[in-house]
């Protein structure tokens, strides 16, 4: 495919590497999810005026965990039905307390929400890629495919980056020592056998 088998197997296991990195921090994230809304579910439930009690907390969290896999309103679908739910028994008990349902819609789509987009999915994700480089592809792939961008943003960033990480440096001849500088944190390990396993047609993972 790329005119040298070798560098051919050697690229695509650079991009199954990351693939298998990004989407199983995916999912790892909905089940992060799942446990953080079942406890700010029943912190809210602990503060709630009157009798103003989100059911089935653990059950709603579950729900809210799977909507995950629909981009962008997924989550907010779930918030705004606990929310409609709240303000309906809201003015049937006592109107006053319609401030409690609109508190815990925006706290949701603003603040954890934001939480969940810009750090514990790109962390989560981020463990193969440098966390900037990951919260750009899930930020940048829904505003360019729509729903799809969530799947398709990590997609093509990982791509891109095993392309230039693997295939460029030998196409222009160069030797390759160490990958790029793609790890999270600010220490990057070394393979002293990198060479002979590249010469070997096997891919590598920068140590780990």
């Amino acid at each position: 495919m790329l005119g040298d088998d070798v560098l051919s197997i050697d690229y695509l296991a650079a991009v199954d590497e990351g693939l298998n990195s990004i989407y199983f921090g995916y999912t790892l994230t909905i089940f992060v999810i799942m446990i953080l809304t079942a406890i700010i579910y029943n912190v809210f439930n602990f503060f709630a005026p009157g009798n103003l009690l989100i059911p089935v907390t653990i059950l709603l969290a579950v729900i809210t965990g799977i909507f995950t896999l629909v981009p962008l309103v997924g989550r907010s679908v779930i918030y705004l039905a606990i929310a409609a739910v709240l303000a309906v028994e809201a003015i049937q008990q006592n109107p006053t307390t319609l401030w409690y349902p609109l508190v815990f819609f925006l706290f949701m789509t603003l603040a954890f929400d934001n939480v969940v987009r810009t750090y514990i999915r790109p962390y989560l994700s981020g463990k193969m890629f440098h966390l900037s480089l990951v919260m750009f592809a899930y930020l940048l792939g829904p505003i360019l495919f729509g729903w799809y961008g969530i799947f398709l943003g990590p997609l093509l960033m990982v791509i891109v980056v095993q392309f230039l990480q693997v295939v460029v440096p030998q196409l222009r001849g160069e030797e390759l020592k160490s990958r790029l500088n793609i790890d999270p944190t600010t220490i990057q390990e070394t393979d002293d056998d990198f060479d002979d396993t590249m010469g070997s047609g096997e891919a590598t993972d920068g140590g780990r």
